[in-house]
């Protein structure tokens, strides 16, 4: 039995560890964070690295908590792209 429950807790952050860095990633490509909603506002050094920072530490614990906005993160990418694409035009 407790080697079941051991397998399972290392799964888990497993899991939120890849979490973790799939928004960490997003994060350096487009600017915006998870809990941005789609919107990218300018963010002051200190915040981006807080971000990260916090992201790091706490994100592969908590990340089914915020698994609706991290599986939105390639949506609203895109969006900001063609945001961006027709501004140009």
């Amino acid at each position: 039995m407790e080697s079941l429950l051991s397998l399972f807790f290392r799964g888990y952050l497993i899991l939120g560890a890849a979490a973790t860095l799939y928004v960490i990633v997003y994060f350096f490509l487009s600017g915006l964070t998870l809990f941005d909603q789609g919107k990218k506002r300018p963010t002051p050094l200190r915040y981006q690295c807080s971000y990260i920072f916090i992201m790091c530490l706490m994100m592969p614990v908590f990340y089914l908590i915020f698994i609706e906005e991290i599986l939105s993160l390639p949506r609203h990418y895109q969006a900001q792209k063609q945001k961006t694409a027709k501004s140009y035009l």
